[in-house]
């Protein structure tokens, strides 16, 4: 999928935190100008030679930008390679972790640590 059939995903949404995955999306997106998108498991997916980031969007609770190192489980440590110094990453093995928010002001006033996050994460699994 390209990002317009992406954002015609996002506008066909009926959800409270729409706007905060919109905003994430953009910031993942910028992160990197090789990043790539498609829709996987009905919410936004990012690629760039493999998928690193995919969103998750629940009926309750907050919005959830998955980190992890393609579909297959990897032997990578990525905590030892990816920088989190304002403790947004919540580690689930050694090569996935979560990032939550709770709406879109959260989204904006994480965009340069995530940004730094998805960085180094790139970096580590591309």
């Amino acid at each position: 999928m390209t990002r317009t059939e992406t954002d015609a995903h996002l506008a066909s949404l009926d959800h409270p935190l729409t706007s905060a995955l919109s905003e994430l999306c953009r910031v993942v997106r910028s992160s990197d100008p090789r990043v790539g998108e498609e829709i996987n498991w009905n919410s936004p997916s990012f690629f760039i030679s493999d998928h690193f980031a995919t969103t998750n969007l629940r009926p309750r609770g907050p919005l959830l930008l998955v980190l992890h190192a393609g579909v297959k489980k990897t032997d990578l440590a990525l905590r030892d390679q990816v920088a989190d110094p304002d403790g947004l990453l919540e580690w689930k093995s050694a090569d996935r972790a979560i990032v939550s928010f709770a709406g879109t002001a959260e989204v904006h006033d994480r965009e340069d640590a995530v940004t730094a996050i998805l960085n180094d994460w790139i970096a580590a699994t591309q």
